[in-house]
This record gives C-alpha cells, sequence and structure tokens, in this order.
C-alpha cells in the first residue's frame, strides 16, 4: 500500500497553479487578514508602486478605526501590521527604498491611533514600532536622502513622540542623518527644548539594562529601553487628551534629552553626552545606572580618570543591593582596568559576586588570579556562597555554577527553606543531584509535592504523583536517611495530611507506593 502523501511545497507544486487558487480563495473565504495578504501578495507581482497603494489603504484604515481593541483581538492585528512593514522593508524596500522610507514614516504615525485604543502592557505593540523604525535607519541610508531635509523631518517626529514609537529614531537613523544632518537635527531641538523643570525632575532611562544575572529565577518588569515611562505620576493628572500630551513640558523634555544623547553619541562626541546631563537633567548624575553610561563613554575616550570621578560622587545607599549596582560597578571595573588598577577591581568584583551570586563576576574574579591560585580561591569563594542570606539565591547559583555536592550540602543542612513553588528551579536541581546526591533530590520533590497538596493545585496533581514516583525509585539508593525521614514514613505521613485530596488520591498508585520494608 503507498504511503501517505507528504504535504509540503513540492508535493503541492503537483497539484497545479489553477487548483492551488482555488484552494486558496476557498480557504480565504471569510477570512479578511487572509484576503488582504492574498491581494498584497497580487499586487507583488506588479511592482512597488502597486504594493505601496495596498499598503496605504490598509494603514489609512488601520488609523480611521476607534474600536478599542482587547489582548484577543490586538493579536491578529498586530500580526498583520508587522506583516506589512516586512512587506515595506523587503518587497518595496529592495525596489524602491525612497518609497519604502515614505511609507515606514506612514505605519510610525499609526502609534497615537492604535496604542491609544490597545491593552499594551506587554510592550508587544511598542515593540512593533521599534522594528519599523530600525527598518526605516537601513532604508533611509539606501535612499540617500538629503541630510537637512531628514533632520528636520526627524526633530518634528521626535518633537511629537506621544507613544515612544520615536525613542529610538534618532539611533536608528545616525548613519543616514549623517553628522551634518545630527548637527542640524541638534541645532532644531536645542531651540525646541522647554525649560528645565524640578532639579529632581522624573527621568526616564534612557537605554535598559541588560537582566542582572543572580542567582534567583525571577521575572524582572523592565521600563523600555528610550521609552516613555507609563508610571501614573509621570504625566499630569489633566494631560488626557493627545494635545495636551503633546504639549507636555515634562515628556517633550525627555523626548529631546533622548535624541540629544543620541546625536552626541553618533558624533562620539562624550563631553555633549555628559553635559546632556549636567547642564539639563542633574539628577541624573546621581543615578548609579545613568552615570554608569556616562562613565563608561568617558573610560571609552581615555578618559579613566574623570569616569571614575563621576562614579565615586554617586551614592549607593544599600551597598551592593542598591538598584544600579550592577552597571555602576562594571562601569566602575572598566576605568579602574584602564587606569592600571588591577588589584583594586579584582576586590570589587569579589565582593560584589559573593553579595550579588554574580557569576559572570566571580567567574572573570578567578580567570584574573595567577596560575594555581584559582583553585583555592574557588574553594573559598563556594565556602562563601554557602552562609549567603538568600538560601533560594545560593542553590541556584550552586546548580548553575556547577557544584553539586555543595548544592547537596545546602539542601540537607536546611530542608525547611526548600521552596517548592519554584517549581523550575527545584525541578532543575533535581536532577542534577539524583545520581549521587539522591536524599538531596527526593527532599526537593517532596517540597514540589507539598506545595502541590497544600495549595490544591489540582491541574498538578499528576506532576506530584511523577514527583511522589521518582522518590520511590531514588529511595532504593539512599542507605542512610540520617534525620530526614524514610520515603515509606513520608508516604505515609502525607497520605495521612492531604487524605482529603480525592484528586490526588485517585491517581496514585498504591500498589507501587512504598518500598518493601
Amino acid at each position: 500500500m503507498a504511503g501517505r502523501p507528504s504535504l509540503n511545497a513540492r508535493s503541492l507544486e503537483a497539484l497545479g497553479a489553477a487548483r492551488l487558487a482555488e484552494l486558496l480563495l476557498q480557504h480565504t473565504e471569510g477570512n479578511a487578514a487572509a484576503r488582504r495578504a492574498l491581494r498584497l501578495a497580487l499586487a507583488e507581482t506588479r511592482g512597488p508602486q502597486e504594493m505601496a497603494q495596498e499598503v496605504r489603504k490598509r494603514l489609512a484604515t488601520l488609523d480611521r478605526s476607534e474600536r478599542w481593541l482587547d489582548r484577543r483581538a490586538f493579536a491578529p492585528v498586530l500580526a498583520e501590521l508587522d506583516s506589512q512593514r516586512q512587506a515595506i522593508a523587503t518587497a518595496i524596500g529592495s525596489q524602491a527604498p525612497a518609497l519604502a522610507v515614505e511609507l515606514l514614516w506612514r505605519l510610525l504615525e499609526l502609534a497615537p491611533s492604535l496604542l491609544d485604543r490597545v491593552d499594551d502592557s506587554d510592550g508587544a505593540g511598542l515593540e512593533l514600532f521599534h522594528r519599523a523604525s530600525a527598518d526605516l535607519g537601513r532604508l533611509a541610508c539606501l535612499a540617500r536622502l538629503p541630510a537637512a531635509a531628514l533632520a528636520d523631518q526627524v526633530a518634528e517626529a521626535v518633537l511629537d513622540n506621544r507613544e515612544g514609537q520615536y525613542d529610538l529614531l534618532v539611533c536608528h537613523l545616525a548613519e543616514a542623518l549623517t553628522p551634518e544632518g545630527l548637527r542640524r537635527l541638534r541645532h532644531r531641538l536645542e531651540q525646541e527644548r522647554p525649560a528645565l523643570g524640578r532639579p529632581d525632575e522624573l527621568l526616564v532611562e534612557d537605554e535598559p539594562d541588560d537582566a542582572e544575572e543572580e542567582g534567583v529565577l525571577v521575572l524582572a518588569n523592565a521600563i523600555d529601553l528610550h521609552g516613555v515611562q507609563t508610571d501614573a505620576d509621570a504625566w499630569d493628572d489633566d494631560a488626557d487628551d493627545d494635545d495636551e500630551r503633546a504639549a507636555d513640558p515634562w515628556q517633550r523634555r525627555q523626548a529631546v534629552r533622548l535624541a540629544m544623547l543620541a546625536i552626541a553619541d553618533g558624533l562620539g562626541e562624550v563631553e555633549a553626552y555628559l553635559a546632556e546631563y549636567r547642564d539639563h537633567a542633574p539628577a541624573g548624575l546621581e543615578r548609579p545606572r545613568l552615570v554608569a553610561r556616562v562613565a563608561q563613554r568617558l573610560t571609552a575616550a581615555d578618559r579613566a580618570a574623570d569616569a571614575l570621578a563621576l562614579l565615586e560622587g554617586v551614592e549607593l545607599p544599600e551597598g551592593w543591593r542598591s538598584d544600579g549596582a550592577r552597571p555602576w560597578l562594571d562601569a566602575q571595573l572598566g576605568a579602574l582596568e584602564a587606569l592600571g588598577r588591577a588589584e583594586a577591581a579584582q576586590a570589587l568584583r569579589r565582593d560584589f559576586g559573593i553579595e550579588r551570586l554574580s557569576l559572570p563576576h566571580l567567574r572573570a574574579y578567578l580567570q584574573r588570579l595567577p596560575a594555581f591560585e584559582d583553585g583555592e580561591a574557588e574553594e573559598e569563594i563556594l565556602e562563601d556562597v554557602l552562609e549567603h542570606r538568600s538560601f533560594q539565591a545560593a542553590l541556584e547559583f550552586l546548580h548553575r555554577w556547577p557544584d553539586q555536592r555543595r548544592a547537596a550540602r545546602l539542601i540537607l543542612a536546611h530542608p525547611d527553606r526548600l521552596n517548592g513553588a519554584n517549581e523550575p528551579l527545584l525541578t532543575a536541581v533535581a536532577a542534577g543531584l539524583e545520581v549521587r546526591q539522591p536524599l538531596a533530590a527526593s527532599l526537593c520533590l517532596r517540597a514540589m509535592i507539598e506545595e502541590v497538596l497544600e495549595m490544591a493545585r489540582s491541574s498538578r496533581y499528576l506532576r506530584a504523583v511523577r514527583h511522589l514516583e521518582s522518590c520511590r525509585r531514588l529511595a532504593a539508593s539512599i542507605n542512610d536517611w540520617g534525620r530526614i525521614p524514610s520515603h515509606n514514613a513520608y508516604v505515609r505521613e502525607l497520605l495521612r495530611a492531604y487524605g482529603h485530596r480525592m484528586g490526588f488520591l485517585k491517581k496514585l498508585d498504591f500498589d507501587g507506593l512504598l518500598l518493601p520494608e
């Protein structure tokens, strides 16, 4: 009997163009998005002008819409808009870059009308506009636009950056603007800059922090790079409509400042970068993150001593636990190394690495030690980790180092501190320990079982049953339980404490639950 035919592009070619076209029309019947995709594909065969006409029509329709879009309704709109962006950036851009630039500007102008009527709390919409901004930068170089006209257009956009869609515009267009255009843009923005507000005015972070590699599995919420902050107190209470927001002096100052920083970077003018904070946002020079960015640029410009002085003028109120301590430290290390102060840099690496359980800093510390000293130093570091104030952070650190022997020591010394809710960490730790440290692995599994039963997480009952089966398997290789209840004793106590969880009990195989005694 012949096998079932594979469904792939080559096999579908055998159907012929006519049959495929018929199937496509049938499949897209009633699917407006699919029909639009077909029209766009047909327009592509007739050249970039035809494609541009289709794109303009769709962007105009999206701009006119006033319907609120919840997350579910926003997803397909976002996907379609991204398809439009890709069509502009590739099919049109490869043939007519100047036309593609025009369309990308039009797409970016959609941000206020679109983002005002969606839930974009995850930043997916803003991210799409930032991708369009990056496409604009690339295609503007190909189009060879006049620098002066482009600078004027960018200035207007920056000053109307209501939704943050132009946050990265100057960075993306720096090459296309050329030094001439960047200087013209700086002049235009300087004329439009509102007067400085309060000295302690809220500042938006102008660049993202890389996620700090700590010893705890967390999901961090970050302010988007170059983005306009969404905290309620960042806006005047009365600035509800677009016109008021566009005219808000705070928001315009932020937009101008971010653009000026990008211009300074584009021109390679570190003094201008520093002056942007010193003269227009002095509160920024009290922030570890922002000072770190200035210091890194000073060090790169052979001004490490100035960078170090700037960094040492910043207070870290909570020491290494302060907000921004990591970028501040990295900038400090760069300046110290540039000045030949390697010993001071090493002391900071070790101090920070132990306090924050930072793998990169401790590994960098060991790599810089003289030959034959790194082994002893590593042992000292790992012993210090065992005494860290955060059990969870220390456990993950030892797992990732990796040092499974010490991870087991930590668990056996403090089994009551295992957090069964941290399933990703405990699952990974148990898998790493089960061969040589089965007792410690069992304690991880027990913690997850008890979390599921205590919180009555019925959707995870089957997983808890599997963990219990793994405990029985591991128990066969455990000879010394010490102060830990044996497997059979643990199961009996578990059933006594959670015998009312009937959904869990129904999934158990009681015949294989206990070890022979």
